[in-house]
């Protein structure tokens, strides 16, 4: 399963936003504070591809450098967590190809593949998830999904087009079902920091998203029979 749901176990010239994506629904109330370092400890980056990542890592986690990109982890052993539920939160931003996906010229290119991918079983398997909500972040076309595959561990992928170079910053957020309401306070204190060949995307869009975010059920609740 690609961790976009691309992974699901593993610029400056940038395109517009050219059609915004329906939006997600909210009925709980906003996420709780989130309890995060403000001052980092490090620095670091990692060239994937000829794309240079950047990040904060929050003071007290974990980093691992990967080839696709830079796995962060809250707490000590979620890395090697295996399969298993992992202790608190863990980020892996890496760069996946945008190749094969037909992106229509009057739509959000990121929100577009994002919709061809939740609907192909190859990427999800058995997870259920809500429909993509499409964003721009800093001028580009950005979207996200939220998925839960049963496995005791809740999933934000965020997908950041990259124009003209058919290649996609991808940000998949995870932790476990009782602590994935604060994922939604973590994105700006996070991923506020990350960096694109050295440009910073900035913290407002993700401020903007929808809060609290409603994370699927599993197995989901059935439909409604209607009486009479």
């Amino acid at each position: 399963m690609l961790y976009i749901g691309l992974i699901l176990s593993g610029c400056q010239a940038w395109l517009t936003s050219k059609a915004d994506a329906p939006a997600a629904s909210a009925s709980q109330s906003p996420s709780p504070e989130a309890t995060l370092e403000p001052t980092p400890a490090e620095w670091v980056e990692q060239d994937v591809q000829g794309i240079l990542l950047g990040i904060e890592k929050p003071r007290g986690w974990e980093v691992q450098r990967m080839d696709d990109g830079i796995l962060l982890a809250e707490r000590f052993g979620s890395i090697a967590s295996g399969g298993s539920a992992m202790p608190g939160i863990q980020v892996h931003i890496f760069i996946h190809s945008a190749a094969g996906f037909q992106i229509p010229d009057d739509q959000n290119a990121a929100w577009s593949i994002l919709e061809q991918i939740v609907r192909d079983q190859k990427y999800m398997g058995r997870a259920h998830v809500e429909e993509p909500y499409g964003f721009v972040w800093e001028q580009h076309d950005a979207a996200y999904y939220l998925s839960n595959n049963g496995d005791g561990n809740m999933t934000m992928l965020i997908a950041l087009m990259l124009p003209g170079m058919q290649q996609m910053v991808v940000c998949n957020i995870s932790s476990p079902v009782s602590e994935s309401t604060r994922i939604r306070a973590m994105l700006p204190k996070i991923l506020g920091s990350l960096t694109v060949n050295r440009i910073r995307l900035g913290t407002a869009a993700l401020e903007a998203l929808p809060d609290p975010l409603i994370f699927p059920l599993y197995p989901p609740r059935p439909p409604e029979t209607p009486i009479g």
